[in-house]
């Protein structure tokens, strides 16, 4: 009874500064709890306090299953409409919603989407803004980009700056929305995509030897890389990266190593055979996903510390893998019910 007086006690403006650092979803059970908080929850004014928790993401495994880093369980997606090509956190690009755009300039592909620079800090999840700019590329003897921006009354997609070196495929894109650090494959390197010039740079950083199936992410403004390291074409180890020194002199730091136990679970015991995983991040959690065997793992890179999880069982395998990798968190709709 004291504490709850306590609370009571306590201005409304600090009441919602104090649940503005929850996750929205552990919300959920705090407006369940009283006609106050209901009201509080749902105000604009504690929505204007909102910014996106780390902790509150759904990592997508099918069209009907995802993986909440919160909660640590497998819980319902939510829904779209079709497989999703391209995502951002607050925006999920699906092959249905491609239809209403301009086509694919040829032979290119989807790189990533990118959310227009806040008008204000206070900016958070509880925009209803749906712009964003299409990142499309090609890869082979040279790398071509082309943008097209959603804002456009007649949107298009317009050419921007070529790479003119061979490169088999562009990996992952991570960054902000300023730059994209997008991962080159067939050589390895670190491609930087500059979205207001739309010039294409190499970042003179050597590649780890032996990488494999590999994954940039983006944390505490630092550029991080997630990846298999292999031998005779087997991933033996699974590594994690950070990226120092200025940019004329960057080198990959070794700051994380899988322990073996994790590493066990994820190849499901397919010691000399296993070689691929899947990788998904949000805000320093990454996922590791094999889909063949349906195990899956998390890296936190907050604190270095993995994770198993729950096995996933009963799930198609190719639209398995085509739905992970793509990441989505709650907007302030869940609160209004």
């Amino acid at each position: 009874m004291a504490a709850a007086c306590a609370w009571d006690a306590l201005p409304e403006h600090l009441q919602e500064r104090i649940l503005s650092l929850l996750p929205l979803t552990a919300l959920l059970p705090v407006a369940a709890a009283s006609r106050a908080l209901r009201r509080l929850l749902r105000s604009r004014a504690f929505h204007a306090l909102l910014t996106p928790h780390r902790l509150d993401a759904f990592f997508l495994l099918s069209p009907r299953l995802a993986f909440h880093p919160l909660s640590r369980r497998l819980l319902p997606a939510p829904p779209a409409a079709s497989p999703p090509v391209v995502s951002s956190p607050s925006h999920l690009v699906t092959a249905a919603s491609l239809l209403r755009l301009p086509p694919l300039p040829a032979t290119s592909y989807l790189l990533a989407v990118v959310l227009p620079i806040p008008a204000s800090s206070s900016s958070s999840s509880s925009s209803c803004s749906r712009e964003f700019t299409l990142v499309a590329v090609t890869a082979g003897a040279r790398v071509r980009s082309y943008t097209l921006d959603s804002a456009d009354p007649s949107p298009r997609w317009d050419p921007r700056g070529d790479l003119p070196l061979p490169f088999a495929l562009l990996g992952n894109a991570a960054g902000d929305r300023r730059q994209l650090f997008v991962l080159g494959r067939g050589p390895d390197a670190i491609l930087v995509f500059d979205l207001a010039t739309g010039q294409w740079t190499v970042l003179p950083a050597a590649m780890p030897l032996g990488l494999t199936t590999a994954h940039l992410f983006v944390f505490g403004g630092r550029l991080f890389l997630v990846g298999g390291v292999e031998r005779f074409g087997v991933v033996e180890r699974v590594l994690v990266w950070r990226l120092e020194g200025s940019e004329a002199a960057a080198e990959w730091t070794e700051v994380g190593a899988m322990p073996e136990e994790v590493f066990d679970e994820l190849v499901a015991g397919r010691h000399g055979s296993f070689w691929h995983f899947q990788a998904a991040d949000r805000m320093g959690i990454v996922c590791l996903y094999n889909a063949v065997d349906g195990r899956l793992v998390m890296f936190d890179a907050a604190d270095g510390g993995w994770t198993r999880l729950s096995r996933v069982s009963g799930l198609d395998v190719e639209e398995s893998r085509r739905w992970f990798g793509h990441v989505v968190e709650p907007r302030v709709e869940l609160l209004l019910g």
